[in-house]
């Protein structure tokens, strides 16, 4: 019988997204999930309910809620997350950078 040899999750993860539609998705849903823990963080360290970051976000409390798993079914506007950083007392700025260096 043979032994197979173990694998890391980091080497599979490599070898996969080396497909270019993959990586597109794996990029996608790791933003909104840094999304969701941003918004989700500064909430818990604002001492925020959900409902109190709704009610002063002028947004109700399942889109908090939604937000906060980065539910992709129903992705937040830039509006309704500028809005919820307003209300936690933070300003959004948006900030990009190439993916890789192109040779000179």
């Amino acid at each position: 019988m043979k032994k197979s040899k173990a694998v890391s999750l980091a080497t599979v993860l490599e070898r996969q997204l080396k497909d270019k539609e993959l990586k597109i998705l794996f990029d996608e849903r790791r933003f909104y999930l840094q999304v969701a823990h941003l918004v989700a963080d500064l909430r818990a360290r604002a001492g925020m309910s959900q409902v109190a970051l709704a009610k002063a976000a002028g947004v109700s409390q399942p889109l908090i809620a939604r937000l906060e798993v980065g539910d992709k079914k129903r992705t937040p506007s830039f509006d309704m997350v500028f809005k919820v950083l307003k209300a936690l007392g933070y300003k959004m700025e948006i900030n990009v950078t190439p993916e890789t260096k192109r040779a000179a």
